[in-house]
């Protein structure tokens, strides 16, 4: 039975936060294990092209190296968080971690690109084992009115582990050696594994509860993809998914070539420029989530991602370093700023729709905007120039923002 707060209590800073941190082992445990794995995750993405390209990849062996990780989550992601609401999530957990696991060690041991690209494809299937499977325990775990402030906290998990990556990445790559970087990435993730295999309960229930005692406990639901496609609210939450994934996809991808040929600047500039909208992005996760909770969540979605739209438009504007960076900051305070309450719209369909179910969804919508981004930018880079590449990716998505 669930525990109830009175109506003026809040889980907010200080010792509140702390006892919060405390008393939710599984919160912890899923927060702690998702960091670990997301490092390993990012570390490499970075590096695999390059070494694709240095075994002789080239064409679509070269670009599957990037995206064939992304392509292989857009079928499992719906198919587990659907299979999760059946059975024991925990298991979907260290199974997916598992399989990162080993198949960095296949990364490691591929003696041509045809096997680095079967296994980057194999860690991806990890990955959307273990994604939309977590977010879903978070959302579980979180009391009514409280979700902005759950999944913000937990989101600064998945934000700061692609922040800490690349740059991690990269110092192990030129100190020691690329096969360093694939131990390391498998290290990171059976350290993850045995996080949760150790630590997590395989159940979880939210201990507190801002609602009323006699509101009724949803029953386990069980709703079809058809009918979550069916409602609008799901629809607009994979509508700014897609939007977010071709943003975040396209800046990912072409940054890079921005940075390095225009501003002139080294590789280098490029982990700090992404790292710093990922930091910025992480310090405001749980003060948005907080406001998500109290204040209207479709505004703080309809500015931040505004906003998002604007900065990925103006980046062709910014030829030097220093004021690209500062874009970089802004894009990160503005993405904080809507994602926590589209992460707690969908907690809430996820009550009533299954939680795994509409978790799979809304993170197959993101990597289906990835993937989208990368090869539509690919396509316009070559016909229109760079320039257009950002220009046509915020004006495309304005609509949706």
């Amino acid at each position: 039975m669930q525990q109830t707060l009175p109506e003026n209590t809040s889980v907010g800073f200080g010792s509140k936060a702390v006892r919060f941190l405390s008393d939710y082992r599984a919160f912890i445990t899923i927060w702690i294990a998702l960091f670990i794995a997301i490092i390993g995750i990012a570390m490499v993405s970075p590096l695999l092209p390059v070494f694709a390209k240095e075994m002789g990849a080239s064409g679509i062996w070269l670009g599957l190296a990037f995206s064939g990780f992304t392509l292989s989550q857009i079928p499992v992601m719906p198919l587990v968080g659907k299979l999760s609401d059946r059975f024991n999530k925990k298991v979907f957990l260290w199974t997916g971690l598992l399989i990162y696991s080993l198949a960095a060690v296949g990364y490691y041991w591929s003696p041509g690109y045809q096997e680095l690209v079967f296994f980057r494809i194999i860690s991806g299937v990890g990955s959307a084992m273990v994604i939309p499977v977590a977010f879903s325990y978070i959302g579980e775990m979180a009391p009514h009115d409280y979700e902005g402030r759950y999944m913000g906290l937990f989101s600064i998990a998945l934000i700061s582990g692609f922040g800490v990556g690349p740059v991690l990445g990269g110092v192990i790559h030129d100190v020691f050696s690329t096969d360093a970087v694939f131990v390391s990435m498998s290290a990171l993730a059976l350290l993850g594994f045995i996080i949760i295999l150790l630590l997590l309960p395989a159940k979880v229930s939210p201990p507190v509860s801002v609602t009323s005692s006699e509101e009724p406990e949803p029953e386990e639901p069980s709703t079809s993809f058809v009918a979550m496609l069916g409602d609008d609210t799901i629809r607009g939450i994979i509508s700014l998914q897609l939007v977010f994934g071709v943003l975040f996809g396209t800046v990912l991808t072409f940054i890079g070539v921005w940075i390095t040929t225009v501003v002139g600047a080294s590789i280098a500039y490029v982990g700090i420029a992404l790292s710093a909208r990922s930091i910025v992005n992480g310090i405001f996760a749980y003060p948005f989530g907080w406001l998500a909770d109290r204040l209207n969540r479709v505004l703080l979605i309809t500015v931040g991602m505004g906003i998002v739209v604007i900065s990925t438009f103006s980046i062709p504007w910014l030829d030097n370093f220093v004021p690209l960076l500062g874009l970089f900051v802004v894009m990160g305070f503005f993405e904080s700023m809507a994602m926590p309450s589209i992460n707690a719209i969908t907690v809430e369909k996820g009550r009533t729709m299954g939680m795994g179910s509409v978790m799979g969804v809304f993170n197959m919508a993101i990597s289906l905007g990835l993937v989208t981004g990368s090869m539509s930018g690919g396509v316009i880079d070559t016909t229109l120039g760079l320039v257009a590449v950002f220009r046509v990716a915020a004006l495309s998505d304005w609509p949706a923002s």
